[in-house]
This record gives structure tokens, sequence and C-alpha cells, in this order.
């Protein structure tokens, strides 16, 4: 914490515009950052289990693999949110996390020289890349938060640019496996972990973690209590951790479908250009819905929101365990913009409200640790074993977590719309 104590206290908020490289606006840096980090997503998250099986894993390894670092962000999550308020600048935290990523990758091809113990090579480079690379959304996510507050845009605009270049990753890696081959997939996310390294250092803007509001001289606010005492504080509301809970159970209910669709897809037949066009469709519902969604928040609120996405989830993935052809997958597809990013935009917005102030990185990271991490994590591990039992009917046991969700979620609807 004494880097940020250290801040000066005459310095003010970073201005919309920032000439030491390119003329560009904040919301363009956060862009162009956003849509890095979500290149390289765009083609680990459906691709990689296709690598890994490709250097002979089988459905349960792979379901190990990817859920290892999932069920670590318990740890890693809180312990990477309270590090990285100890930074005055919101990009330091991230120029570290990117290159960390990047080699942690990068180890993953030298799997040839690890011979029959490339399954824990795999598990323990994978562990390290994923927790670095993953970590950096929500701390990306607090500082567009941050910073729209203090220049008066919309954060979810970022945002939607880097789910657009989710879909262009897809699709370009769908093509580029056809014609190069798998390994083009882990050469792919290492690359983008170095350029997204250099972007945080030389892109985003060098904009304060903690600033005196109002721009006056007085020194910046910072929180008192431990991390520790942070942590309990959050975890001692009833309200945020069924908040969690909820998102936990839609946004894990995902877990089947990112580590396994690609391959039902492919043994139906599809060749991996369609299964990147369906992939983006999805994504461009996304999309759509993080730039005109938040009119939606605003007009029906966030607890309506989650809502909907955790009853729409069930829908989906219930009609999904029934193998549809091609043509009913592309509005199936389109549900997306409620399974994830409806959840993901209420989420967002009740956990930023529900945050003391100076609280908002771990807040985030919390979210991410129990959502995306601990539940995502153990769905994950659940559908490896899942998929060589069930096939696609594994997305019924998807659909079921989902209405576990739905019931927490109407549960708080219940006590924080119709009785607040």
């Amino acid at each position: 914490m004494q880097r940020a104590v250290a801040v000066a206290a005459d310095q003010r908020p970073i201005m919309r515009s920032d000439s030491s490289l390119f003329a560009l606006t904040t919301v363009k840096r956060q862009s162009l950052f956003y849509a890095l980090i979500f290149i390289g997503s765009g083609a680990s998250l459906p691709y990689m289990p296709l690598w890994f099986a490709s250097k002979g894993m089988s459905g349960a390894q792979i379901g190990l693999i990817l859920a290892l670092p999932l069920l670590l962000r318990a740890v890693t999550g809180p312990v990477m949110g309270v590090w990285a308020e100890t930074f005055p600048l919101f990009r330091s935290p991230m120029l570290r996390l990117a290159l960390a990523g990047g080699l942690a990758y990068g180890g993953l091809m030298l799997w040839p020289l690890a011979g029959e113990a490339r399954f824990w090579l795999f598990v323990a480079l994978w562990a390290i890349g994923y927790s670095c690379i993953t970590s950096i959304s929500p701390l990306l996510d607090v500082m567009t938060i941050q910073m729209s507050k203090r220049e008066g845009f919309n954060y979810t605009g970022p945002r939607a640019v880097g789910s657009a270049a989710f879909i262009a990753a897809n699709i370009a890696v769908g093509y580029g496996l056809n014609l190069l081959g798998v390994d083009l997939i882990i050469i792919w996310v290492v690359v983008l972990c170095f350029a997204a390294a250099l972007a945080a250092w030389r892109l985003l803007p060098p904009a304060l973690r903690h600033v005196e509001e109002g721009g006056g001289r007085a020194p910046a606010f910072l929180p008192q209590e431990t991390g520790a005492q942070r942590v309990r504080a959050l975890l001692g509301n009833p309200v945020y951790v069924l908040l969690l809970a909820a998102m936990g159970c839609v946004q894990g209910a995902h877990a089947f479908y990112y580590g396994f669709s690609t391959i039902l897809w492919k043994g139906q037949g599809l060749d991996g250009a369609t299964c990147g066009y369906l992939w983006g469709a999805g994504v461009a519902a996304e999309i759509l819905f993080l730039m005109f969604g938040f009119r939606l928040r605003n007009r029906f609120g966030s607890w309506t929101l989650l809502l909907a996405a955790a009853g729409l989830s069930v829908l989906r993935w219930f009609i999904m365990g029934f193998v549809p052809p091609v043509g009913v997958l592309w509005p199936l597809q389109t549900l997306h913009a409620f399974s994830f990013a409806a959840c993901y935009l209420a989420g967002l917005d009740l956990v930023n409200r529900m945050a003391p102030k100076g609280s908002e990185s771990l807040a985030q990271t919390l979210n991410a640790a129990w959502v995306t991490g601990v539940m995502m994590g153990l769905s994950t591990l659940a559908s490896g074993p899942l998929y060589d039992a069930l096939g696609s009917r594994g997305y019924w046991v998807m659909a079921a977590m989902s209405g576990v969700g739905l019931l927490i979620a109407a549960y708080l609807y219940r006590r924080q719309v119709l009785r607040p």
C-alpha cells in the first residue's frame, strides 16, 4: 500500500486525450486494449481444447487442465485484487500480468520435451498463464468504470469493442485451423499476450487509481483497512454473497459450452470456419446487448436483467442438449446476449454499487474469482466426465445449474425490488 500512499497530492485525473504516443481519447485507448485482450481469448477459449486434444489429452484430462486455474481463483482472485490496489496506476499490474501470462503460455510449446509427463506440464503452465491473463479483465473493468465516471462516457462501449474483436479472432482462427493446423492456436495466444503487455505500457492512459473527487489538492482517498478486513466486509454482506452465487450458477453453466461445443459441432460434421461463425454469432449478440442493453438496465433495473439472464440460460442449455441442427444453432447462439451479456452487465453494475469506496477492484476481483473462477472451475471440472459419459446431454446438467441461479435471482428480486 506504500506505493499508493506515495502518490503526490496535487496529481489530477487524466484528461480525455493524451498525446504522449497517439492522439487518442481515453475511450479509444480502453477500447483498443479490450480488443487486444479479447483477440487472444477469442482463440484460447473456443480452440485450446482442440490443441490439448491434438496432443493426446482425453476429455477428462482437458476438463482438469481447464478447471484448475478456475478453482485456484478462489485464492488468486482476492490476492490479485489486493495486490493490484497497491499500485498507484491502474495499468501497472496489467502490464506485469500480461508478461507473465505470455511466458507461461509460451512454455506450453515445450511439450515434446516433457514426454509422458506432458499432461502435468499442461496443468501447471496453463494454470499460471490463465490465472495471469484472466486477472486482467476485472482490473480493466474497474479502470474503465472509474474513468467513465471521471470523464462521462458509457463504460460498456469499450467492452463491446472487445467482444467484436473476439468475433474476429473466432473467425480468423477458425479459417486458420483449416489452413495451418492446430498449432496456430498456441502461437496466436502467446503473441497476443506480449502485445497486451506492450499496450498496457504504451497505450493505456497513466490514470491514477485513487483521486480526490472534484480534482482538489487534498490527498487521494485510500482505504484504511487491511486487505483481509476489506474481504471480510464484502463477504459479510449477504446480498453480495447471494448475488455472486446467482451469477456463479448462470455464468458457470457456460463451462460445458466453452470446453466442448467446438468438439461436439465438429462431431456433427461442421468445419472449423462454421464453428468460428457460430461462436461469432453468440458474441455478436453479446456486442449488441453491451451497446444497447444499458437502456434495458436503466428502464427495468439490474435485478430484472439478472432474472431474465437466468431464465433464458435455462432455455438455451436445455435445447442444446438435443443436438439441434445448424439451422437451430444460429438462433440459439443469440441467447448468449442474455445468458452471458445481461448477467455480466447486471453483475458489474450491482457489484460496483455494493463495493465500499476504495474497494472496487477487490469487489470485482472477488466477483471474478467466484463467478468465473470457482463456479466456472467446478463446472469445467465436471464437464470433461460429463462429455465422456453423456455427450451433448451434458448441457442438461448446465440447464439445471442455471435453474439454481434462477431460483436465487428470483429470491433476490423479491427482496430487493418487490420488497426494498
